[in-house]
C-alpha cells in the first residue's frame, strides 16, 4: 500500500515538473519572440556565427521544450511507459547537446570578436549592392538603434556615410553639410549586446538544465514502476 502510494506521488511529481517544464517553454518562446522583435535582422551581418542569433535559439529551444513537456505530461498522467522511456530520450539528447553546445561556445569564445570584425567589414564592402537588401537593411537597424556608425568609427564608410549614421534620422540627411552623425562604430557595443543575450541563454540553459535532472530521475523511477506492475500501454 506504501509502494503504491509513493508511485503516485512520483506519478504526479512527473506532472508538475512537466506543468513547470511546459511553462518554461512558453517563458523561453516569448524572450525569443522579443529578442527577434529587439535584435531585427542582425543575423545577416554576421554569417560565420550563426548560433549568436539569441532570438533564433531561444525560439527553437521553446519550442522543443513544449513538445516535450507535453509527451511527458501524457506519459506520467496514462502511465504510458512507452511515452516516458520516449520523454526520458528526448531530455537525454537534449541534456548532451546543451553540454556540448556549451562547451564548443567555451572553446571559441575567444574568437567572437575576431569574427565579428571580419564580418562587419565584409558587410560595410557589401552595403546597398545587388542582392544585398537584407544586409543593408541590418546595417541600418543596428546604427539606428545602437546609436552607431562604422565598425570602429564613422570614418569607416568613407564620403558615402548612410542616413542611418546620423543622430536625427532623415532621407538624405548625411549629405547635407556638417550633418550631425555618430562617431563611435557598432563593434564595441554589438559585442556588449552579443554577450547580454548568450548571458540569458547560459542562464536559463542552467535552469532547464537542473529541471532535466529532476525530470529524468521522476520520469525513470515511474517508468520502472509501471514496467514492474506489467502496465506496458
Amino acid at each position: 500500500m506504501a509502494v503504491e502510494g509513493c508511485a503516485k506521488v512520483i506519478k504526479y511529481l512527473v506532472f508538475v515538473f512537466n506543468l513547470l517544464f511546459f511553462l518554461s517553454g512558453c517563458a523561453i518562446l516569448a524572450l525569443g519572440i522579443v529578442l527577434h522583435v529587439r535584435e531585427g535582422g542582425y543575423a545577416t551581418l554576421l554569417p560565420s556565427l550563426p548560433f549568436l542569433n539569441a532570438a533564433n535559439v531561444c525560439i527553437a529551444a521553446g519550442i522543443i521544450v513544449l513538445v516535450v513537456a507535453f509527451l511527458g505530461c501524457c506519459g506520467a498522467i496514462k502511465e504510458n511507459a512507452c511515452l516516458l522511456l520516449l520523454f526520458f530520450m528526448f531530455l537525454l539528447l537534449i541534456f548532451i547537446l546543451e553540454i556540448v553546445a556549451g562547451i564548443v561556445g567555451f572553446v571559441y569564445r575567444n574568437q567572437i570578436q575576431e569574427r565579428v570584425t571580419a564580418d562587419l567589414k565584409d558587410g560595410l564592402e557589401k552595403y546597398n549592392t545587388s542582392g544585398e537588401e537584407g544586409l543593408t537593411d541590418g546595417w541600418n537597424r543596428l546604427q539606428q538603434k545602437l546609436g552607431c556608425c562604422g565598425v570602429n568609427s564613422s570614418s569607416d564608410w568613407g564620403n558615402s556615410v548612410p542616413d542611418s549614421c546620423c543622430v536625427t534620422f532623415s532621407d538624405g540627411c548625411a549629405a547635407q553639410p556638417s550633418p550631425d552623425i555618430y562617431q563611435k562604430g557598432c563593434l564595441d557595443k554589438l559585442i556588449r549586446q552579443l554577450e547580454e543575450s548568450i548571458y540569458y541563454i547560459a542562464a536559463g540553459g542552467i535552469v532547464i538544465g537542473l529541471f532535466q535532472i529532476l525530470g529524468m530521475v521522476f520520469a525513470m523511477v515511474l517508468y520502472c514502476n509501471i514496467k514492474r506492475e506489467g502496465k506496458y500501454a
